[in-house]
């Protein structure tokens, strides 16, 4: 199932703002809001590919009629420059998910376990060993019709990767096809010098954004430079995914990693009502939706 209704840019928003968990109950919550709050996709993390009830959850969204796209951050035990053949493994799992929910995508932080530093930066072989790995999930994915995103994340959540030109370099060295960078503005906060050259930089290359708050909050209501982020994706003639990411409930395993020791969105409704309407309302003003 296609992200888009209409083949344009898809619009969706990740399960964390409706439900912590994708347990039966947790994915009837997720899709049935997403299809309230006028959604083309919801965004799946993959936190443990084995336990999603594939059947249940395909069947939701044909109800609701819903795409969706899977992302995920590595175990700590599989962390990938530590555990390699671990990595190759889980991430081997995770695409055969992504396939079996009917997903074009699998994005997100597939080279490192989110909250696991060594102190240092990376070593040049930890960097190879990112590469070779992922280079073989690639060609792994494209057996099943499935495109990898290669997403940028803060300092104090991995040391490996946390630029978009460090990503478009990655890009260049796995030498794929169907690998992309996947941007999120929270962390292009944090780590870039603006938003709207990191994006125009990568051009074609950027397949994916998560669209998310300087708290991780409601969109508009903090410190993201959203002119900037739709002008540079208007200036691309973006066309991949827009997620909007914000964390209403959280999965326990990464409320270390996230450090959201408080409530960052108050009400959820307003959440999804308020944040959906400012990031449709930016969209539309610089033609990207």
């Amino acid at each position: 199932m296609a992200l888009s209704k209409d083949g344009g840019p898809a619009f969706g928003a990740h399960a964390f703002i409706w439900a912590g968990e994708w347990t039966r109950e947790g994915a009837e919550r997720v899709i049935s809001g997403a299809a309230d709050a006028g959604l083309d996709f919801v965004e799946i993390p993959l936190l443990d590919p084995g336990s999603i009830d594939v059947e249940h959850t395909r069947s939701l969204l044909d109800c609701y009629g819903l795409g969706c796209s899977c992302s995920l951050g590595l175990p700590p035990e599989v962390h990938l420059p530590s555990n390699p053949e671990g990595a190759r493994r889980f991430l081997d799992g995770a695409v055969e998910a992504t396939a079996a929910l009917g997903s074009p995508i699998l994005t997100g932080c597939l080279y490192t376990h989110v909250g696991t530093l060594t102190g240092k930066p990376p070593e040049p072989a930890e960097i190879e060993l990112v590469v070779r790995v992922l280079k073989s999930t690639a060609r792994r994915a494209a057996e099943y019709g499935v495109e990898l995103g290669i997403e940028a994340i803060n300092r104090y959540e991995t040391y490996l990767l946390n630029l978009a030109s460090q990503a478009g370099e990655l890009l260049d060295r796995i030498d794929e096809p169907n690998v992309f960078v996947h941007l999120d503005t929270y962390h292009m906060n944090i780590e870039e010098k603006g938003f709207y050259e990191p994006i125009v930089s990568l051009g074609s290359r950027l397949g994916y954004i998560h669209l998310s708050e300087s708290d991780r909050g409601t969109p508009g209501t903090a410190n993201v430079h959203w002119e900037e982020v739709f002008r540079g994706l208007g200036d691309i003639d973006y066309g991949g995914a827009l997620a909007m990411e914000s964390f209403a409930a959280v999965n326990e395993a990464l409320i270390g990693a996230t450090a959201l020791w408080r409530d960052v969105v108050g009400d959820p409704d307003a959440l999804v009502r308020d944040g959906l309407a400012f990031l449709r309302a930016r969209g539309r003003e610089q033609g990207v939706l």
